[in-house]
């Protein structure tokens, strides 16, 4: 592999784009020497004028619709999107692969194969959210059937997603790659003494962070408003909870992705720092200090729990709550040594769960099976299993 086009919707080189996933690959490919050439496949200023304005006016006028229409779902994102694929196909027509972080589009412009990769397509999302399938959704999953199935690759980064994918379209050539990916921003490194230099430039010594996360005081939450909000708000009441026993009373709660104003109330032991960017270097870091510095991240939300950040705190030694949902369990097992599942969503139930972790006598194993678990899953091993699939 010498030479690929890579699509996403968003600059596919800011951080800000789907969690960070098109920067950190893009990033890795160009570190194995592969020339990349990226291209946006949204038009960010006519999609802003879009959602802020014309969507408003149709979640009026369409109020039978399952969810107003966003511009990615539309006919408008389709015709601009394969237009600049086409542009970009003529404009590099030497590339060996256009690779697609995204499932609603391919290369149906020249010889050259696609790869799509991506989490699910939006059918296996409707069904796990239980909401029903509307017209221009129905529309929308067609395009991704059409992809899919014209894909020379399409990989899941999940693997019941890639099992429901081969059950939803047999002719098409589904993988899983065994694994997920830690979309590592902060610079640093994970390593045992003894194992690198003792002043080793960005490395974080794991005897150092072991004690940092024994004298820790603080619980983390990491998730978006649309989707996590009642959970952010029960861990709130649980943390309430543990505070009024002698052992708990100091104990603190740090939310990212939501800010203060999302929240029905938000009590003086809670820090709610709202969405941080990573390419921005203070919130950045300040993400990683969280990260670091916590002595358990928590969210209980069922059926779905916000994977990407609870792995990446994992390889930062931090032992978790999550709720048992399936990719989770079907990825690590039915009873995880880093931390515990937790199965009653209540602010008891959550309570109960983060006692059970952080008062473990065996807390210390917790966080180092954490970062053993995850610590080979990097970019670079990922990357090179796509580049082995594009080779077959």
């Amino acid at each position: 592999m010498r030479e690929v086009l890579f699509f996403a919707n968003g600059d596919p080189e800011s951080a800000q784009t789907w969690s960070n996933v098109p920067k950190c690959f893009v990033d890795t490919l160009r570190r194995k020497g592969v020339v990349v050439h990226t291209v946006n496949l949204a038009n960010e200023r006519l999609q802003k004028a879009y959602d802020l304005g014309f969507r408003r006016v149709l979640k009026v006028l369409t109020m039978w619709y399952d969810e107003p229409r966003y511009y990615g779902y539309t006919w408008l994102h389709k015709l601009l999107g394969y237009r600049r694929i086409k542009q970009a196909v003529k404009a590099f027509p030497e590339v060996d692969y256009c690779f697609f972080i995204n499932y609603p589009f391919y290369n149906k412009f020249s010889q050259v194969p696609s790869l799509l990769l991506s989490d699910w397509p939006n059918i296996i999302d409707l069904r796990r959210r239980g909401k029903p399938m509307s017209r221009f959704k129905r529309r929308f999953c067609l395009q991704e059937k059409e992809a899919i199935e014209h894909a020379r690759h399409v990989v899941s980064i999940f693997p019941l997603c890639a099992q429901e994918m081969c059950e939803l379209y047999p002719s098409a050539h589904i993988s899983y790659l065994g694994g997920n990916v830690i979309n590592n921003l902060s610079g640093k490194v994970l390593a045992h003494r003894g194992e690198v230099p003792d002043d080793a430039p960005d490395v974080v010594f794991t005897d150092t962070l072991m004690e940092r996360k024994r004298n820790s005081r603080r619980i983390l939450f990491v998730g978006k408003p649309d989707r996590y909000r009642e959970s952010a708000v029960k861990l709130i009441e649980a943390v309430g909870l543990m505070r009024k026993e002698p052992q708990y009373g100091d104990l603190e709660l740090d939310v990212i992705g939501i800010s203060a104003g999302q929240l029905p109330q938000v009590p003086p032991y809670v820090r709610c720092h709202g969405f941080l960017h990573k390419d921005v270097p203070g919130e950045c870091t300040l993400f990683y200090d969280l990260l670091m510095n916590a002595k358990v991240i928590v969210n209980p939300t069922p059926r779905w729990a916000a994977y990407s950040s609870i792995v990446e705190a994992m390889y930062f030694m931090t032992p978790v709550v999550v709720s048992p949902f399936d990719d989770f369990v079907k990825e690590f097992g039915s009873d995880i040594p880093f931390g515990c599942y937790n199965r009653e969503f209540t602010a008891q139930g959550i309570a109960d769960s983060i006692k059970s972790v952080i008062g473990s006598p065996r807390y210390d194993a917790l966080c180092e099976r954490a970062h053993e678990t995850v610590k080979g899953y990097t970019w670079d091993v990922y990357v090179d299993k796509v580049l082995r699939l594009c080779n077959e």
